[in-house]
C-alpha cells in the first residue's frame, strides 16, 4: 500500500501551522514542544483516536493531511471531536468530495459511501484507491463456520505507528496479556503480511461465507413458511384448493340471495318510481321548451327596441336638416364658403354656390309628411312591444309553474328511491359484508397456493447446497494447511529480525543467535548460541525498557523489509515515536548510533519507498554519502527560533533556584532552517 504524506496542516485558535514532510522527517527537542502530537495528529487524520494534551485541549480546531495513495492525491480533513472525515480526491479528472466515517460504519440500511463499491469507512477508501478489496479474516479462529470480517487499515497501522505510550509495554498487541480481540487481529495482520492468508484462501472464505449465508437463509425461510402454514391449518396445495372451492360455493349462494332481494325491491319500486320518472322527464322537456321560447322572445323585443330608437334618431336628424336648409336659404353668398374665392355670375334659377338648378319642393310639406310616417311607425312598434312583453310575462309565469311541479315530482321520486335504498340496506348490508369477506379469503388462499411449493423448493435448494459447502470447507482447510506449511516467509522474517537487532547493536544479541517465530502466536524468541544452558530472550523478559523499545522497533523494520521483498500489502509509512525513550544517548551511544545508522541505511536501500517520521530527544545526522531526502526540526517550548508545534503557545515555567549547564556531547546536530508558519 504505497502511501506518502506530503503535508500536515493544523488549525489552531490563533494560527495555522503547516508541516511539510519528506521521506525522512526527524523531530527532536525538549519535552512539551509538541513532537509526539505531530504523530498523534497524523494518526488522527488516518482514523485514530486523539488524546488531547493541555495545549491541544485549549487550541486545537482541525487537522488536514495531504497525501498520495498509489498515485492518487488525497486530502483528509478531520475536525476536533468528530468521528467523520472529509475526503477529497480526483477520479478520471472528476473531483470527488465525501464525508466518510473514521472507523465505525454509519447505522443505516445501506452503509455504502461510494456507489457500486464496498467503501463504508476510511479504511475501505484506502483499499479502494489502491485497487484491492479489503482482506477478510474469520471472526472466530476456532470455528470454521465463523463469519468473516474485514482487516482494516487501523489494524495494519499497528506495525506502522510505534507510539510512545505503548512502545515498551506492548509488543504489537501480541502479548498474552493483551486484549483478546486486538491480539487475534494483530495475528491476522502478520498472517496477511507473511502470506499465510493467501488470495486463494480469501476467495474460498468469501465463497464459503456467501454459500453458508444463502443456505441458512433458505432453511430459515422454510421454517417460517411451515410455521405460518401450520398456524392457518393448511399443509398442502390440495387442502388450499378445497378451501377455495368451499368459499366460492358460499360466495355464489350469497350473491344469489342479494339478487333475489334486489328483484323484489325493484318490482315494488317500479310502479311508483317509473311513473314519477316519466312525469319528471315530460316536465323537464316542457321547461326546456319554455326557456327556449323565452330566450327567442327576449331577442325579438331587443331588436324591436333598437328599431324604435333608430326611428327616433331619424326624426331628430331630419329636423336638423330642415332647420339648416331654412337658415342657409336666406344667405347671400358672395364668395365660396370652401376656398373664399368670388363666385361667378349665375342665373337666378341656379344655386349661386354649386351652379345647379334649385328644387322647387316645399320643405314644410315634406317635413310634415315624413314626421307623420315616423310617428305612425313608432306607434305600431310600441303596440307590438307591449304585446311581446305580455307574452313574455305569460311564458315566465308558466315556466315557474312547471318548475314547481317538477320540484314536487323530484321530491316524490327521491323519497321513493330513499325508501328503496333503506329497504335494500336493511336486508342486504350483512350479505354484502359476507361477500366481501369471502372474496378477501379467496384472494388470500390463491396467494397461499404457491407457498407450499416455495417451501419445498427452498429446502430442496438448501439440501443441494450442502455438498458444495462441504467441498468448499475441504478446499479451504487444505488451502490453509498448504499456506501455513510454506514457512519460507516466516523464516525470512526471523533472519531479517535478527539482522536488524545486530545491525542496531542492541546489547545481548549476536549474529550467531537463533530467532524463532512460531505460528499462531508470532512472538519472536531469540536464543543465544554457545551457552551451556539455552538462554532465550523475548519482549516479555528483556527487563530493560531500552531494550524493549529497540527490540520492538527492529521487529517493525523487519516486517516492512519483508513486505517490500514479497510485495505484501502494508502501508509504506513508519512512525517511530521516541525509540530512545528509555536510553541515554550519552551512556548508550553505541546503541543510539547503531539504530539510527541501521534506519538510515535501510531508508536509502531496501526501504527507499518507505516514509519515516522519527521523534526523539536527540538527533543523529545521517551520512552525506547516503543522499537521503531528509529534514530535521528542533523544537523547544517558548522558543522563537526552535519553535514548538503551536508557535504562539507558551508553557508556564516554574521558577528554578539554580541552573545546571548541560554537558557537551559529541553528537553533531544539523538542523534545517524552516520558516515560521503563517498565523
Amino acid at each position: 500500500m504505497n502511501i506518502f504524506l506530503n503535508e500536515l496542516v493544523l488549525s489552531f485558535r490563533h494560527s495555522t501551522e503547516t508541516i511539510s514532510l519528506k521521506q525522512i522527517n526527524y523531530f527532536y527537542g525538549q519535552m512539551g514542544a509538541g513532537k509526539s502530537s505531530i504523530a498523534r495528529l497524523i494518526d488522527y487524520c488516518l482514523g485514530g483516536k486523539l488524546d488531547y494534551t493541555p495545549a491541544l485541549q485549549r487550541e486545537f480546531i482541525s487537522a488536514t493531511l495531504n497525501l498520495v495513495v498509489s498515485g492518487t492525491n488525497l486530502i483528509l480533513q478531520r475536525n476536533r471531536d468528530e468521528d467523520q472525515i472529509h475526503a477529497q480526491w480526483q477520479e478520471k479528472a472528476k473531483p470527488l468530495n465525501i464525508i466518510i466515517p473514521a472507523r465505525k460504519p454509519q447505522e443505516k440500511p445501506n452503509n455504502i459511501i461510494i456507489p457500486n463499491t464496498e467503501v463504508e469507512v476510511l479504511s475501505d477508501l484506502f483499499f479502494y484507491l489502491i485497487g484491492h478489496r479489503p482482506p477478510r479474516v474469520r471472526r472466530s479462529k476456532n470455528k470454521e463456520d465463523s463469519d468473516l470480517e474485514r482487516l482494516s487499515l487501523r489494524d495494519l497501522l499497528w506495525y506502522c505507528y510505534l507510539d510512545q505510550d505503548t512502545f515498551d509495554s506492548s509488543f504489537f498487541n501480541l502479548d498474552r496479556d493483551a486484549d483478546t480481540f486486538k491480539r487475534l487481529k494483530s495475528r491476522d495482520v502478520l498472517r496477511f503480511v507473511i502470506g499465510f492468508h493467501q488470495e486463494s484462501v480469501t476467495e474460498l472464505e468469501v465463497e464459503l461465507e456467501t454459500l453458508r449465508s444463502r443456505r441458512a437463509l433458505l432453511i430459515e425461510s422454510h421454517r417460517v413458511l411451515n410455521a405460518a402454514l401450520k398456524d392457518t391449518g393448511i399443509g398442502s396445495e390440495s387442502e388450499i384448493d378445497a378451501q377455495i372451492l368451499n368459499l366460492r360455493e358460499r360466495k355464489k349462494a350469497i350473491e344469489q340471495q342479494i339478487d333475489d332481494q334486489k328483484k323484489k325491491l325493484q318490482e315494488n319500486l317500479a310502479h311508483s318510481a317509473d311513473k314519477l320518472r316519466e312525469k319528471g322527464r315530460s316536465l323537464g322537456h316542457e321547461i326546456q321548451a319554455l326557456e327556449e321560447a323565452i330566450i327567442a322572445l327576449e331577442e325579438t323585443i331587443e331588436n324591436e327596441n333598437q328599431h324604435l330608437g333608430e326611428l327616433q334618431l331619424l326624426t331628430v336628424k331630419m329636423r336638423r336638416d330642415v332647420s339648416a336648409r331654412a337658415v342657409l336659404a336666406g344667405v347671400e353668398f358672395e364668395a365660396c364658403p370652401r376656398c373664399a374665392q368670388s363666385l361667378p355670375e349665375r342665373h337666378e334659377d341656379l344655386c349661386p354656390v354649386c351652379g345647379q338648378t334649385e328644387p322647387m319642393i316645399e320643405v314644410a310639406k315634406l317635413q310634415d309628411s315624413v314626421t307623420q310616417d315616423v310617428r305612425d311607425r313608432q306607434a305600431e312598434l310600441k303596440d307590438i312591444l307591449a304585446r311581446r312583453k305580455n307574452q313574455l310575462t305569460s311564458l315566465s309565469r308558466r315556466k315557474e309553474e312547471f318548475q314547481k311541479l317538477k320540484w314536487q315530482v323530484d321530491a316524490e321520486l327521491n323519497a321513493a328511491v330513499k325508501a328503496y335504498d333503506s329497504a335494500y340496506l336493511s336486508s342486504n348490508v350483512q350479505l354484502e359484508r359476507d361477500n366481501a369477506t369471502i372474496n378477501a379469503e379467496i384472494e388470500n388462499f390463491i396467494n397461499l397456493r404457491r407457498l407450499p411449493k416455495l417451501s419445498v423448493r427452498q429446502i430442496e435448494e438448501a439440501e443441494s447446497l450442502a455438498p458444495r459447502e462441504e467441498e468448499l470447507k475441504r478446499q479451504l482447510r487444505e488451502a490453509r494447511e498448504a499456506a501455513e506449511k510454506d514457512k519460507t516467509n516466516l523464516k525470512r522474517l526471523e533472519k531479517l529480525f535478527l539482522e536488524c537487532l545486530t545491525r542496531a547493536k542492541v546489547d545481548g544479541f549476536s549474529v550467531s543467535d537463533t530467532v524463532q517465530i512460531t505460528s499462531p502466536w508470532f512472538l519472536p524468541v531469540v536464543t543465544a548460541s554457545g551457552e551451556e544452558e539455552m538462554l532465550s530472550s523475548s519482549f516479555a523478559n528483556l527487563g530493560s525498557g531500552g531494550k524493549k523499545t529497540l527490540f520492538k522497533a527492529c521487529f517493525s523494520l523487519a516486517i516492512h523489509r519483508l513486505a517490500v521483498e514479497i510485495g505484501a500489502i502494508l502501508p509504506t509509512l513508519l512512525i517511530i515515536d521516541s525509540p530512545m525513550k528509555n536510553i541515554s544517548e550519552r551512556e548508550n551511544f553505541e546503541q543510539f548510533e547503531g539504530f539510527h545508522q541501521l534506519l538510515y541505511e535501510l531508508a536509502s536501500d531496501e526501504l527507499s519507498q518507505t516514509q519515516f517520521i522519527l521523534i526523539d530527544k536527540e538527533f543523529l545526522p545521517p551520512s552525506d554519502i547516503l543522499n537521503l531526502d531528509f529534514q530535521v526540526r528542533h523544537m523547544k517550548p517558548n522558543d522563537s527560533i526552535d519553535k514548538p508545534l503551536i508557535s504562539y503557545f507558551n508553557v508556564p515555567q516554574e521558577p528554578t533556584i539554580e541552573t545546571v549547564e548541560p554537558q557537551e556531547t559529541n553528537i553533531n546536530v544539523v538542523q534545517e532552517n524552516t520558516k515560521p508558519p503563517k498565523p
